[in-house]
C-alpha cells in the first residue's frame, strides 16, 4: 500500500459503484475523469467525481444509447463531460423485481 492509497475511502468501504442512493438529485453534476473497460460485464465503465468523491458507473446499454445519441462518437470522449443522472424504476432479472436504477439524463 502506498500513501497514495490513503488520500480518500475509496476501497475501504465496501463497492465505490455509483448507486442510485448515491445521486442526491437530477441537477448532480458528476465529471467523467477516466475510462476502463468492464471486462466482467464487457462494457465501459466510467470513473465519476462528484463533491470529490469518485465512483465507478458500469455503462449499460441504454445509457450508452443516450450517450452515442448525445452526439459522443466514442466512450473516450466522456472524459471531461458533466453528467447527470436520474433515477428510474428498471427490473432486474436477478432480483426478478422492479429495482431503483440509473439513467443518464445529460451530457454537457
Amino acid at each position: 500500500m502506498t500513501q497514495q492509497d490513503l488520500d480518500n475511502w475509496d476501497g475501504f468501504l465496501g463497492s465505490n459503484f455509483l448507486k442510485a442512493e448515491d445521486v442526491k438529485g437530477e441537477d448532480q453534476i458528476y465529471i467523467c475523469k477516466g475510462i476502463e473497460y468492464d471486462s466482467e460485464n464487457a462494457r465501459p465503465m466510467l470513473i465519476l467525481e462528484s463533491e470529490e468523491i469518485s465512483s465507478k458507473f458500469s455503462l449499460n446499454v441504454t445509457n450508452s444509447n443516450f450517450v452515442k445519441n448525445a452526439g459522443i462518437k466514442a466512450p473516450k470522449e466522456l472524459i471531461g463531460k458533466k453528467i447527470k443522472f436520474k433515477v428510474v424504476k428498471a427490473f432486474s432479472p436477478s432480483a426478478k423485481k422492479e429495482v431503483d436504477s440509473l439513467r443518464i439524463i445529460s451530457v454537457e
